[in-house]
């Protein structure tokens, strides 16, 4: 691989370089990281004209194509297939390209959407790929942010079609992807795996940030919000949130919520364990790991270092490339974070606490119990859905609240009654003791979806 000049003045150096010269090298590359530790930042910089100018030779060879995978209108291969040439539809237009080829693209385009035939959207979509890989004659880079979702629920013909693109195409096509998990950990079908092979020796795992680029991070969400950090501001954040940026960004909020110059910093600590936000952050690093790491994490903020002299060593290592423990004095592990590691103190004393009859989550551990049964852990957007309806016990959540709290308010006019009804039957699958009669997740026709209590 090559060396791309890494720039100091970029948040993520190091890893910028890294995603780039996999770009150079004509190889497709996987970014794989806890949530919220910045993968969809680092993607940003990545398709950012500043940074392709600092690290491209000739910026004219390529066409980035950033694809947010939360705006598909359908978790369907049609809706997967319509998002990317939607996006990429979009950067043409920017690129102004020769008419004729982006008169074809848009045909193409709409055979996805309006297609005579289930058998055109492929069609059309392969089609429009030759058409574009033949016309631009540049290296196409796919930047495919928020991919775990689709990846995970999408036919597996679609993605072995991705990969006979790629063969197709070689290195004048490539794909970044953005993930929770390492590809091959989420499905392991033939075809899956043959896409998965792409990304075997080109995966770049993301920790926190380091100090210097925390810092940096805290100061320019600072800037965004109008608020003002002193130096010894600025410490207190990155003691209780490291290197994490949306640990960094919620503490921060209570921080000047709280305010005085300067700010009693006993009062923001006993804010921070009652903090919502925080509280969430923790909940979903928390059920990012493993069962073994959960138990291997809660030993060693018991019993220090001592406590993970039992565990398997890789265990340890999957923390530490995950950021969640990061080298300390006298080369002793530490968690990344006081308040995650007061989160993963506290599992000690609920890991084994089991709720009453009916549906109950324990907010603070992000676990859920359904009859006194652990239920199997929950997707991310699982997880919030369950808790917008566990907040409104017993009364109606419509559409817009439920895309509201799962997916955000920027998705209202994206997300359509289809991909809703299927992520509850999805989370009825893992809640309900018979998902084709349930008992707890009712939908009122017309109406929304209720929780209802035991």
């Amino acid at each position: 691989m090559g060396h791309a000049a890494e720039n100091d003045e970029f948040i993520r150096a190091r890893e910028i370089a890294y995603v780039m010269d996999c770009i150079t090298d004509g190889a497709c590359c996987s970014i794989v990281g806890v949530s919220n530790v910045g993968k969809s930042d680092l993607l940003r910089a990545v398709y950012s004209a500043e940074v392709r100018e600092h690290f491209l030779p000739d910026t004219k060879q390529y066409v980035f194509i950033h694809i947010d995978f939360n705006l598909m209108v359908a978790l369907t291969e049609q809706g997967f297939y319509e998002l990317i040439l939607r996006s990429t539809l979009a950067e043409l237009k920017s690129l102004q390209v020769p008419s004729a080829l982006l008169e074809q693209a848009e045909t193409f385009y709409h055979q996805v959407v309006n297609p005579n035939t289930p058998f055109l959207v492929p069609l059309s979509f392969n089609e429009c790929m030759l058409a574009l890989g033949e016309g631009l004659r540049r290296r196409i880079v796919f930047l495919c942010d928020e991919f775990d979702e689709a990846f995970q629920e999408i036919d597996a013909r679609v993605f072995l079609n991705l990969r006979a693109l790629r063969d197709r195409f070689a290195e004048r096509l490539l794909y970044v992807v953005c993930t929770e998990k390492q590809l091959g950990e989420s499905r392991r079908e033939p075809e899956v795996a043959e896409f998965c092979e792409m990304f075997a020796h080109r995966t770049l795992f993301l920790g926190m940030l380091n100090a210097a680029d925390a810092r940096r991070a805290l100061r320019g969400f600072a800037q965004g919000e109008g608020f003002q950090f002193s130096a010894e501001d600025e410490n207190f954040i990155l003691t209780q949130a490291g290197g994490h940026p949306g640990l960094l960004r919620a503490v921060g909020h209570v921080l000047a919520q709280v305010g005085g110059d300067p700010p009693d910093y006993r009062l923001v600590r006993e804010r921070l364990d009652s903090d919502h936000n925080v509280r969430g952050e923790c909940a979903k690093l928390w059920n990012d790991l493993t069962p073994m790491e959960q138990e291997t994490l809660i030993a060693l903020v018991d019993r220090g270092q001592a406590g993970l002299e039992s565990w398997p060593s890789d265990v340890g290592q999957a923390l530490e490339r995950k950021g969640i423990v990061v080298p300390g004095k006298g080369g002793q592990w530490r968690v990344f974070g006081a308040q995650f590691e007061g989160f993963a103190h506290r599992q000690k004393r609920v890991k084994a606490k089991k709720g009453p009859s009916g549906v109950w989550v324990d907010v603070d551990a992000g676990d859920v119990w359904v009859d006194g049964e652990l239920v199997p852990t929950l997707t991310d957007l699982e997880y919030r859905l369950l808790l917008l309806l566990y907040g409104r016990l017993n009364k109606i959540c419509d559409k817009y609240q439920i895309v509201e709290a799962v997916w955000g308010e920027d998705y209202i006019d994206e997300v359509d009654d289809a991909r809703i009804d299927k992520l509850v039957s999805r989370l009825r699958q893992k809640i309900e003791p018979n998902p084709n009669e349930p008992r707890y997740l009712i939908t009122v026709r017309g109406r929304g979806y209720k929780l209802v209590s035991g």
